[in-house]
């Protein structure tokens, strides 16, 4: 990560690809080129093509206005957000979130919980609870997992904890982002447990977000299973993405 008067730069990369941000200008109306050509350049330098992931609509807008022709864009399905209405989530009223509620009637029907906000004294069961779910392909999102609940009053995270007969079961971790818009980063509950996941999501909104309009919960990855999941809480709208191709 670089900074100077003009922007700031982040570079990705790992074994099999590497790529960059569209940068973050210090001043929005800042023509697109300049930073653009310190992009290519230092790709260049690294062996990469010209590649930028991670753009907005908005961007993208950006970039063809301010440096027409020089991008071309396609979309990046796997990495949109899919964007909820608080109020939805909370309530799950209407026949769109019917099973959503069976699933919290049963488990609800025959056990009890509490939900309640995480401290540093519940890392150790949270950990334990996220072994049992953890795979190998998860590597990153490990050290992303301890991370976030090491440091959450640093990084400014909220995170909720649901207890089902007094046993964690679940918990999920977020970040309000503006005035109308939390960020959901992390869930993860007992998969055997029929409804921990819907009861997290519902009580997660609802002690924690409520008076927001929106909640984001990121990409599906591609996953097909995540994907479904996302589409079946109804998304207000996508927020997309779209990866930019230098035009030669």
């Amino acid at each position: 990560m670089a900074v100077d008067e003009y922007a700031m730069y982040l570079l990705l990369s790992n074994p099999k690809t590497m790529f960059m941000l569209p940068p973050f200008l210090d001043d929005c109306d800042q023509n697109m080129l300049q930073p653009l050509e310190r992009c290519e350049a230092y790709l260049a330098s690294r062996g990469a093509k010209p590649v930028l992931r991670g753009v907005t609509t908005q961007l993208k807008a950006k970039i063809e206005r301010d440096c027409p022709g020089r991008y071309s864009f396609t979309p990046d399905r796997d990495n949109y957000e899919y964007v909820y209405s608080s109020q939805d989530l909370c309530t799950l009223q209407g026949k769109k979130y019917h099973s959503k509620r069976n699933h919290i009637n049963k488990l609800t029907a025959s056990h009890s919980f509490e939900y309640r906000r995480y401290t540093k004294e519940d890392y150790a069961a949270c950990m334990e609870l996220y072994q049992t779910w953890v795979q190998d392909s998860y590597k990153n999102e490990y050290h992303a997992v301890v991370d976030a609940l090491t440091h959450f009053d640093t990084l400014g995270l909220v995170c909720g904890l649901l207890y089902v007969d007094g046993q964690l079961e679940a918990f999920s971790v977020g970040e309000k982002f503006g005035d109308d818009m939390a960020i959901i980063h992390i869930e993860k509950a007992n998969q055997a447990l029929q409804g921990a996941y819907a009861l997290i999501n519902r009580e997660f909104v609802c002690h924690e977000w409520s008076e927001l309009e929106y909640i984001n919960r990121e990409e599906d990855m591609g996953i097909e299973g995540l994907r479904k999941a996302k589409l079946s809480y109804n998304p207000v709208f996508l927020n997309e993405k779209y990866v930019g191709m230098r035009s030669y």
